[in-house]
């Protein structure tokens, strides 16, 4: 059994109820959304920090986890700072399989099971249904309580939440309606964190991009 991740955590909300697949055409975003959710788990056990210009290590040591651990040595070891957006985007570009390594991660844990569906009645592909859904469940519950409860939040869930939103996974959870009374508590939640800003930022890059090369593509 593993401690969940807040990349973990996204990946899981990210998956289609029904499929059990991410859509080949959000995976980009998905591996942004991974990979933000490990600088933000990073940033909580206090390994790593920001400030207005460049994320740093704050402390290297490692932490037990094999998920965090390569990328916590990957900036251990650029010498040069860099923004946690610039982080953002190398990562994702470099870790292209992250989403699928999470998959097989939780596969292991027993939180999915891997399901290999034909299509057409020749090729095939990966799914990833949930074993129980409990881990949904209580992710969904928390996120609803940062939205429309009064109390004050867990900084882990409010995390959660700028990454789900950054990254079009709250739309996917939320109705039109709750979305808009929550658009608020929303712009309150994500102006509060360095990381969860950047992830919105290079997501909304990646989005534009995938937009216009399906504007460009011939009938």
């Amino acid at each position: 059994m593993i401690n969940l991740t807040l990349a973990d955590e996204i990946v899981v909300l990210a998956l289609d109820d029904s499929s059990g697949e991410i859509k080949p055409t959000t995976l980009p975003v998905a591996n942004i959304a991974a990979v933000g959710g490990i600088l933000m788990e990073l940033a909580l056990r206090g390994h790593i920090d920001t400030d207005l210009k460049s994320l740093f290590i704050v402390n290297p040591a490692p932490t037990g986890d094999d998920l965090l651990d390569p990328i916590l040595s990957e900036i251990a070891a650029e010498a040069e700072r860099h923004p946690s957006a610039w982080w953002i985007d190398e990562l994702s570009g470099r870790h292209h399989d992250l989403v699928e390594r999470i998959l097989q991660r939780l596969v292991k844990a027993g939180i999915l099971r891997q399901e290999e569906r034909q299509f057409l009645w020749v090729f095939s592909r990966r799914a990833y249904p949930q074993v129980s859904g409990r881990e949904e469940r209580e992710a969904k519950a928390r996120l609803m309580a940062v939205l429309f409860k009064d109390e004050v939040p867990d900084p882990r869930d409010t995390l959660l939440l700028g990454l789900a939103n950054s990254t079009g996974v709250l739309s996917k959870i939320l109705t039109e309606d709750e979305l808009e009374k929550a658009s608020r508590r929303i712009a309150e939640v994500e102006a509060l964190e360095e990381i969860g800003r950047s992830v919105r930022s290079v997501s909304t890059q990646v989005w534009y991009a995938l937009s216009i090369a399906r504007v460009s593509r011939p009938d």
